[in-house]
């Protein structure tokens, strides 16, 4: 069961050429607001030396969650094909979705929140990192929705867009 995400730091960007991790251009780029955007900063990836207008790079989820066992709480990171299944969007949908809707994230971690899953775990590949890694999850809840979809159904209904 889902108990908590970290809404806070969502994405990572990854040059679209060679997708190896690429420095955050500015703290805007996790949460804009309406008045800013990363669209005019420049990129440098120095694994493949491309120069990268974020036209160019990609945002990919990596989403760090608390899950409970019947045995135990853990946390764990959910990198971006298995946050694609529970989010219903890549990580650049979810971004601009952000963009015009600023609770967004916070109100994904209070849809996920108590959600049933059936998830694969498995030790991380970094000998540096210190979660296990989620390779794999299906909701158990008949009628899951995707978070993207159930936040453009809360927003519509609120009125929003």
């Amino acid at each position: 069961m889902v108990v908590a995400i970290d809404h806070n730091n969502l994405f990572y960007t990854v040059c679209s050429i060679c997708e190896k991790t690429l420095p955050e251009p500015s703290p805007n780029t996790h949460f804009p607001n309406s008045s800013s955007s990363s669209s005019s900063s420049i990129l440098f990836c120095k694994n493949c030396n491309f120069n990268s207008a974020s036209s160019d790079s990609k945002r990919l989820f990596r989403v760090l969650m608390s899950i409970a066992t019947e045995k135990r709480v853990v946390v764990v990171i959910m990198f971006d094909r298995a946050a694609r299944v529970l989010f219903g969007c890549s990580a650049d949908e979810f971004f601009d979705f952000a963009k015009t809707h600023p609770f967004a994230a916070a109100s994904a971690g209070n849809a996920l929140e108590g959600e049933m899953l059936k998830i694969t775990l498995s030790q991380p590949k970094n000998g540096n990192a210190r979660h296990l890694r989620v390779v794999s999850v299906f909701p158990l809840r008949t009628g899951f929705q995707p978070v993207i979809e159930t936040l453009r159904e809360l927003y519509r209904a609120r009125g929003g867009s």
